[in-house]
């Protein structure tokens, strides 16, 4: 099986640079979420997309759920498809459980990453003692519930929830549209990987210069959990947009482009 078919692998960009920016959507989004931002760096980069398996159609026939049970499993296939391509010099840029992927592959092969991008990222979206990470049980077990009764009435609701800017139902339409894709079974199984996840412990080992890119309002993903990522990865600098919801990639791309650019160079 190949690689590239596996996780529907696109190369963007100046194909005869040798910097590579990798581009890792998030959880009820695919690579398209990517190609406003991604746009602004093809004449000077390599541009790498791709879609995570079970994200869409393409890749849901690779999806086995004895397989994809953390987000290690998806760490691998990032590290796959660097491996299969010849990649070096890479620039990482994640949006949310894309980019604690990320970051869980630059730390088992830190030679292979230059540097990260985390965008509205989380170690651990579950309240602990000490830590606020967003979301109760109470609140994770009437997510799933729902999901599983009626999953496109949920997305139809979550959509709009996540995506925030009522001025502009369009995104969460969108958003609406690639969330109801995903095979239900399979969106059920990739959330709970998600939303119960805790990277903690592992991203103290990050070595790489690390950029953190936060919303001022996201749901998903509160301030604290920002603070917290800045203190526990050792070459970190977090930043926060004047931005709403939990997918500014695609709300406001030209705010994380004037992000991100400074950090390149």
């Amino acid at each position: 099986m190949s690689v590239a078919a596996r996780n529907n692998v696109q190369l963007l960009g100046n194909l005869l640079s040798d910097k590579t920016i990798i581009c890792a959507h998030g959880f009820g989004t695919d690579q398209r979420a990517w190609l406003e931002v991604v746009a602004a760096f093809t004449d000077e980069y390599k541009v790498v997309l791709f879609d995570y398996v079970g994200a869409n159609d393409k890749t849901v026939p690779f999806f086995t759920r004895w397989k994809y049970k953390h987000l290690h499993a998806y760490a691998s296939d990032i590290l796959d498809i660097i491996e299969e391509l010849g990649l070096q010099n890479i620039t990482f840029i994640g949006h949310s459980a894309g980019g604690m992927s990320g970051a869980l592959a630059a730390i088992a092969e830190p030679d292979w990453f230059s540097r990260l991008v985390l965008l509205n990222a989380s170690p651990c979206y579950l309240n602990q003692d000490g830590y606020v990470g967003g979301f109760s049980t109470t609140v994770l077990d009437e997510l799933f519930a729902q999901m599983e009764t009626n999953f496109h009435a949920w997305a139809s609701g979550f959509a709009p929830m996540v995506m925030a800017n009522p001025d502009r139902p369009h995104l969460a339409n969108a958003f609406s549209s690639t969330l109801s894709a995903m095979r239900p079974d399979v969106a059920l199984a990739i959330a709970k990987v998600i939303f119960y996840s805790d990277h903690r412990l592992d991203i103290g080992q990050l070595s790489h210069p690390t950029l953190l890119i936060q919303a001022q309002e996201d749901v998903a993903v509160p301030h604290e959990v920002g603070y917290f990522l800045e203190k526990h990865i050792p070459h970190s600098t977090l930043i926060f947009l004047d931005t709403q919801g939990h997918l500014p990639h695609i709300s406001d791309a030209s705010q994380v482009i004037r992000a991100i650019k400074p950090f390149l160079k």
